[in-house]
This record gives C-alpha cells, structure tokens and sequence, in this order.
C-alpha cells in the first residue's frame, strides 16, 4: 500500500503541473508531456500569436551557417508556408521560389533587415526563423536525440518604422520563441541518409512553428507526423 501511495501521489503531481501548464501562455510545448501520459489527449491548446491579415513571408535564416544540407533551409520555408495555408491560418503566403529568385538577383539580399525584405517583396508580416541548432549526422552516439534542429521564432511588421521594438510584433523577448525539433535514433536509421533526416527535420519543424499560429488539440492527426 505505501508503494500504491506514492504512485498516487506523483501521478496526481504530474497531474497538477499538466494542468498549470496547459492553463499558462507558452506552454503548447508541454502537449507531448500530455500525450505521453495519456491523460492530454482532445485537450485544447491555444496559440501563441494570432497573425495579422496580409501576406506574410516565411524567411529562414542561418548565420552561422548551421545547416550542412542548405536545402533544408528551403524546404523549411516552403513546409511553413504550406502548413499555414493547409490550415487557414493566413490567406496568402509569398512563394519560396520568388524569395529565391530574389535573392539571386539582389547582391545585397543578405545586407537587408528582415522586415526590409518583407517590405520589398510586398508582404505584410514576416515569420522569421533563424536557425540555432542544427545537427544530421551519419554517425550516431546519442540515441535519443540522434538529429535536431532548434530555429528562434519572430513576427515583424513591414508597416512601422525602423524601431525594433515597433517591428518586431511577437514574441516580446528578442531572441524569440525557441522551437525544438528532435529525432531519434530509430527514426534517423529508418531515413537512411542525411538528405532524408534534413528534410525530415524541416518538415517537423514546420509543423511546430504552424501550431504557434493556430489553436490545435492534443491527440489530432499531425501528431502522427511529428
């Protein structure tokens, strides 16, 4: 019976702090803390940010140079713009091969602000992901976390003036809503290759910056895709 009780005591623990958690902004992250436990399933979890109307400019950028498959960068752009427009988040998202052809044709592409960018391209609101983490490797040594890919979140405007603080519309912290994507090592075996698990790692991600944009319940079928 002492055993029994502590069991009790430390599910009704979890139970509590899923309850915080869900009940508090920012913690759409802990859904799969729900799902695991099976007690998170049809809960609903809010959005983050709600987007302005517009045309918005899905831009990802890699500083440092991160991505060792460049196009996953690509691809990253093209599976956020698609996840937004699948769900009707947005109307209208500028395509990944004009933002393409523009940066060939610009020298200074990589010289201008972002909501510069934006502005130049027509849109109204830029999602700006820019890569921090970034890791495919062949070789595996971690089996839980055998690839990952992490991209800061921002929203800007293209319609205020050059202050930050008036561009930048969410988050409120400047170094943005941190958005964590992993595979394991069963996952990463069953790609074969790191052109696959790149891609595959654009393709979660994008389903996880999508859901900062839309209320989504715990349990729906993009859970079988991430």
């Amino acid at each position: 019976m002492k055993s029994f009780a502590g069991s009790l005591t430390v599910r009704r623990g979890l139970l509590l702090l899923l309850a915080c958690c869900v009940a508090l902004p920012g913690c759409g992250r802990y859904a799969g803390l729900a799902y695991f436990l099976g007690m998170g399933r049809k809960t609903k979890i809010p959005k983050e940010f709600d987007l302005p109307e517009g045309l918005v400019l899905v831009l990802v950028d890699d500083p440092a140079e991160r991505v060792e498959w460049p196009r996953a960068r690509n691809l990253l752009e093209r599976y956020v713009g698609e996840e937004l427009l699948e769900h009707e988040t947005v109307e209208s998202v500028i395509s990944p091969d004009s933002v393409a052809r523009f940066r060939r044709s610009d020298p200074d592409f990589d010289m201008y602000a972002t909501d510069r960018v934006g502005s130049m391209l027509g849109a109204d609101t830029v999602i700006w992901l820019e890569v921090r983490e970034f890791s495919a490797p062949i070789n595996i040594e971690d089996t839980s976390t055998a690839a990952k890919m992490t991209v800061a979140v921002r929203v800007l405007t293209t319609h205020e003036d050059e202050r930050a603080s008036r561009v930048r519309l969410w988050p409120s912290d400047a170094g943005g809503y941190i958005a964590e994507t992993t595979l394991n090592a069963v996952e990463v075996h069953r790609l074969k290759g790191d052109n696959a698990v790149a891609a595959e790692l654009a393709r979660r991600s994008a389903i996880r910056v999508g859901r900062l944009f839309r209320d989504y319940t715990v349990g729906e079928a993009d859970d079988e895709r991430i």
